[in-house]
C-alpha cells in the first residue's frame, strides 16, 4: 500500500451535546455526548483506513485537551505521530436540537507560536522522507503561525515528487494556489468567497476553475452540494451527478470526498475513477448520522449510481 500522510494544524476534540430540545438562556439536559478527536484531516484520515488505505496522520497539539485528542486517535486505532506544545488544544461544541434537526456550533481558536510550526516542519520532512506518497493538508491554521505554511508543506513536498491535496479556505486557501498543489477542493460557496461573486451556472464555476488550473494548480475540485462536483484538469472537465438518497448529516462530507480520492490516487486510479469514489463516500457519509464517516455496503451501492460526464471546454 501507498502511505497517505494527513496534515492537521489546528485539530479540536469535538464535544456533540444531544438535546430533545434547544431552550436558550435556560438549563438544557442532554440525553448523550460524544467526544471525538476532530479536525478535517483527521475526519479524512477515519475514511481512508476505511477503506484499507494506509495513512498516518500529523499536526500540532497541545496542553489536556491535546492529551485527550491522542488518546481518542489511538482508540480509533489511527496512527498518527503529532508534535506537542504548550498551548491547549481547542474544544469544538456542537449542540443537536432533535426536534428540530438543527446544529447549534460553538467553536473555539487556538494560538501557538512560530517555532511550534518550526518544530513541526523537522518532523514533517522526516515523515515525508520515509515512503509517503500523497499528503493531504486540511482544514485552518493556528493563530501565531505564519499565513502561508501550507505553502512551505507543500513545496517540501514537490521538491521530493510527492503530490499535496490542500483543503482549506479563506485567505489560507488564496495563499495556499501560489504554492501549486496537485489538486484544491472547494465548496461552490467557498469559490465564491475566493472571487467576491455568486455563481449561477456550472460553466460559470468551470471557468473560474480552470482560471485556477492556469495558475498551476494542477486539479481543481467544486462541490456542489445535491448538484454533486465538478472536476477541472488542464484538459479535462468531469461532472458528478449524484443519485437521490435520505440525507441525515452532510458534516464531514467534504472531506469524506477528498479522503476517496485521496485513496483512488494512492492506489494508481485514474482521476476519473478515484473523483467518483470521492463523490460516493461524499454521499454515504451524507446518509449516516455520524461525521465524517462512511458504512462499505452503503458505498458499493452508491458507487454504482455516480454518473460522471465528460464535459466540454469551450
Amino acid at each position: 500500500m501507498n502511505k497517505i500522510l494527513t496534515v492537521t494544524l489546528n485539530p479540536a476534540i469535538d464535544v456533540r451535546y444531544n438535546v430533545e430540545k434547544l431552550d436558550t438562556g435556560n438549563i438544557n439536559r442532554t440525553i448523550s455526548i460524544e467526544k471525538n478527536a476532530w479536525g478535517k484531516g483527521i475526519n479524512l484520515s477515519r475514511i481512508i483506513k476505511k477503506l484499507g488505505g494506509d495513512v498516518l496522520a500529523t499536526g500540532i497539539v497541545g496542553g489536556h485537551t491535546g492529551k485527550l485528542f491522542l488518546s481518542k486517535l489511538d482508540k480509533d486505532g489511527i496512527k498518527n505521530n503529532f508534535i506537542k506544545t504548550d498551548f491547549e488544544t481547542r474544544t469544538c461544541i456542537a449542540v443537536i436540537d432533535k426536534s428540530t434537526g438543527k446544529i447549534t456550533e460553538l467553536l473555539e481558536s487556538a494560538e501557538g507560536k512560530e517555532k511550534d510550526f518550526e518544530n513541526f516542519l523537522k518532523k514533517y520532512i522526516s515523515i515525508l522522507e520515509s515512503g509517503v506518497k500523497l499528503v493531504c493538508g486540511s482544514g485552518s491554521i493556528l493563530n501565531g503561525i505564519q499565513k502561508d505554511s501550507y505553502n512551505i508543506l507543500i513545496n517540501e513536498a514537490s521538491k521530493r515528487g510527492i503530490k499535496f491535496i490542500l483543503d482549506t479556505s479563506g485567505n489560507t486557501l488564496i495563499k495556499g494556489i501560489e504554492a501549486k498543489p496537485f489538486l484544491i477542493k472547494p465548496n461552490q460557496d467557498e469559490l465564491e468567497d475566493m472571487f467576491n461573486k455568486k455563481f449561477s451556472t456550472v460553466n460559470e464555476i468551470i471557468e473560474v476553475a480552470r482560471k485556477i488550473v492556469k495558475k498551476g494548480v494542477k486539479n481543481v475540485m467544486v462541490t456542489l452540494g445535491g448538484n454533486g462536483a465538478v472536476l477541472v484538469t488542464e484538459n479535462e472537465v468531469y461532472r458528478a451527478f449524484l443519485p437521490k438518497v435520505e440525507i441525515k448529516n452532510t458534516v464531514g462530507s467534504g472531506d469524506s470526498v477528498i479522503g476517496g480520492f485521496a485513496h483512488g490516487i494512492s492506489e494508481g486510479k485514474s482521476l476519473r475513477e478515484s473523483f467518483k469514489l470521492g463523490i460516493a463516500c461524499g454521499t454515504t457519509n451524507a446518509m449516516l448520522e455520524t461525521t465524517g464517516s462512511i458504512d462499505l455496503k452503503i458505498l458499493n451501492n452508491i458507487l454504482k449510481n455516480i454518473r460522471i460526464t465528460d464535459y466540454p471546454i469551450n
